[in-house]
């Protein structure tokens, strides 16, 4: 039996048989690390990408919130300055501009233009 071992080790066709294995193995390695890597890469992508969608949502609440507060100043203003004497006409006036900016933030809020 040694002998048969000692001949298949000088055989050359056992030996370049041995180096593809060798290659086959060395590349399914590399392979599998490269999976991994692929794999950590997607989830540090998914990571930042939930991070960017928070601040955004934090952002568009923000705005919307600070947004509907000058509404409301807006609003009170109208409706004190139609309070003051004198002015039927300009509290029709201040109903008109009072109707198209609700009209305007309706349509914002709602995607229109």
């Amino acid at each position: 039996m040694p002998q048969q071992q000692q001949q298949e080790d000088d055989d050359p066709v056992v030996a370049a048989i041995e180096r593809v294995l060798k290659v086959e193995r060395d590349g399914a390695e590399q392979l599998r690390r490269s999976q991994e890597h692929a794999v950590q890469l997607l989830d540090q992508a998914r990571a930042q990408a939930a991070i960017i969608a928070a601040a955004a949502d934090t952002r568009i609440s923000r705005l919307y919130a600070n947004y509907l507060q000058k509404i409301e100043r807006d609003v009170a203003k109208l409706a004190e300055a139609s309070r003051s004497p004198g002015g039927q006409l300009e509290s029709a006036f201040q109903e008109v501009t009072l109707a198209q900016a609700v009209r305007r933030v309706a349509a914002k809020l709602t995607g229109g233009a």
